[in-house]
């Protein structure tokens, strides 16, 4: 398999991720996508989370 494209960022900061932990994201997100059945093959996926804020 060839070198990986997949990064998360957490407020802003990119987390260096070792090759499991990107295998494991890239199949878990393209399996994902592949599953919704669209009409076109994804090329780029890009995922936007917000976490809720805890009342303190």
């Amino acid at each position: 398999m060839s070198e990986l494209d997949v990064k998360i960022l957490v407020n802003g900061k990119q987390v260096n991720l070792k090759d499991f932990p990107k295998r494991v994201l890239y199949n878990l997100l393209l399996g994902y996508v592949k599953s919704l059945n669209l009409e076109e093959e994804p090329k780029e996926v890009q995922v936007y989370v917000k976490l809720k804020e805890e009342n303190s």
